[in-house]
Formats: structure tokens, C-alpha cells, sequence
């Protein structure tokens, strides 16, 4: 029990904390107001003046030379010669104008001065808010000032109602879904081409069936007369040996037959 009456004031002492840092941070009134509010029409005056081709070469020519109008405000914040120091930074100025660019279409001519909706400081920036009015949408104009009333960050956003923010993110959730769906089919596809690559590989690869080796002639048959020829001299050979072993022994040729004739190792034939 006493563990949950701990976690519950934990809770309720960060929630404090959270609702005081939300209430100091929250817009409303800030010393020196009036600056800021004479800034912030300063900026609408100075938009609202120029047309939308004008602005856009403005912003194109700006772009272009940018490193010599940075090197510019920042070594000779005093432009124009009058005295008046910029209230801008390079970058602030520059992004403010191609901000309005872009949304011209959606603004419309301007009408007038909506409300001062406040501002809030935080360490030595000022963030002050204001809301004009045009004939499509109303306009919220942010700008961040630094201690010297210099302008470091501004932005630039039409007030939209629910639908068209809810049709803008269904747009660009579709858009999105959809370019993705796109590049899954794209690699399907060619996942699905590999399938083909092998057998076009096989194609350009095959090579001509090499002609059938011609057979080998049959070895001609040995010449049967040289066969029989040895075997007349074999016949003849033991004839003779026939014949001397009857000699030899007394006797006739009709009492023995010669079988086989080997050589023999003893000496008694060189003898005699």
C-alpha cells in the first residue's frame, strides 16, 4: 500500500512540473510588446508590397548571390544608409521570402491585421506571434528574436481549416503509400525478369554440335598364310625330333607320340 501512495505522488509532483513548465513556456504578454508587434507588420508591409513575380526573382537572385549577402549583413548591419540596423539575419530573411513565395496561392490578397496572439521568451530568445488576415486563409506569422531585436528565425503557415488539413494528410499519406507500392511492384518485376536470365544466358552460350569423329577402320585380319606356314614348320620340327628319338631308342615311330618339346638345361646333347 505504501508502494502505490508513492508511485501516485510521483505521479501528481511530474505532472506539476509539467503543467508549470507548459504555463511558463505558454504565449502572452512580453516586455517591450510593442516592438515586436511593429516588427511583425513590418514584415507583412514588406511581403505584401511586392508582387509574386517580383518576390520570386527576389528570392532567385538572393539565392545566386548569397555568400555576398550573408559576408554583407554580417560585416555591415547598417544597409541602406540610413543608420536603421537589419532586422534580419542572411538565412531568416531569405527563408521568410521563399516561405511567403510558396504560399501565395493559398493566401490570396491581404486584408488586414487579424490579433497579436502574444509571445513567450526563453533564455535570451523572444518567440512572438501574430495573425493576419487574407482573402483564402488567415496567415500565423512566427518570429524569433534575438536580445538585440534581430530576427534569426521566422516561419511563414497559412491557418488551415480541419478538412483541408485532413485532406492534405490523406494526400500526402497516399502519396507516400502509393510511391512505395510502386517501387515493391518495380522490384517484383525484376526479381521475376531473373527467372529468364538463365535460359538467355543458355541461349547465347550454346555452342554447335561438333561433327561426329569418323570410325576407326577394323585392324586388318593377320595374313593366314604365314599362320599356316608356322604351323607346317612346327609339324615339320617334330617330325624330325620324332624320328630321331626312334633312332635313337631302336624303335619305330608307332610306339610313342611326341606330346610336347622343351628345352632341356643339361649338356649331354652339346657332348655328343
Amino acid at each position: 500500500m505504501k508502494k502505490i501512495r508513492k508511485r501516485i505522488a510521483a505521479a501528481l509532483l511530474m505532472l506539476a512540473c509539467v503543467l508549470t513548465l507548459t504555463a511558463c513556456s505558454s504565449i502572452g504578454s512580453v516586455p517591450d510588446e510593442e516592438i515586436f508587434q511593429a516588427k511583425s507588420d513590418a514584415c507583412i508591409e514588406m511581403l505584401t508590397s511586392v508582387d509574386g513575380a517580383a518576390l520570386q526573382e527576389q528570392v532567385k537572385n538572393l539565392e545566386e548571390g548569397f555568400d555576398d549577402f550573408e559576408q554583407q549583413v554580417a560585416l555591415y548591419p547598417y544597409i541602406g544608409g540610413n543608420g536603421q540596423k537589419f532586422d534580419f539575419t542572411a538565412d531568416a530573411y531569405l527563408s521568410m521570402l521563399k516561405a511567403y513565395e510558396s504560399c501565395l496561392d493559398d493566401l490570396g490578397a491581404f486584408v488586414q491585421l487579424k490579433e497579436y496572439e502574444g509571445g513567450k521568451v526563453d533564455g535570451d530568445e523572444t518567440t512572438y506571434y501574430a495573425v493576419y488576415e487574407y482573402e483564402k486563409h488567415d496567415l500565423r506569422l512566427t518570429l524569433v528574436f534575438d536580445r538585440e531585436y534581430v530576427i534569426n528565425t521566422v516561419a511563414v503557415d497559412p491557418i488551415l481549416s480541419t478538412g483541408e488539413i485532413l485532406t492534405k494528410a490523406g494526400l500526402n499519406t497516399l502519396l507516400g503509400m502509393g510511391s512505395v507500392f510502386v517501387v515493391l511492384i518495380i522490384i517484383c518485376l525484376i526479381i521475376y525478369c531473373f527467372n529468364f536470365i538463365p535460359m538467355i544466358q543458355k541461349k547465347f552460350s550454346k555452342k554447335p554440335a561438333a561433327a561426329p569423329a569418323p570410325a576407326k577402320a577394323a585392324p586388318a585380319p593377320a595374313p593366314a598364310p604365314a599362320v599356316e606356314e608356322a604351323q607346317v614348320d612346327d609339324l615339320e620340327l617334330v617330325a624330325v625330333i620324332t624320328a630321331a628319338v626312334a633312332a635313337a631308342m631302336g624303335t619305330s615311330t608307332d610306339g610313342f607320340t611326341v606330346r610336347s618339346i622343351r628345352r632341356s638345361s643339361s649338356n649331354k646333347w652339346r657332348k655328343a
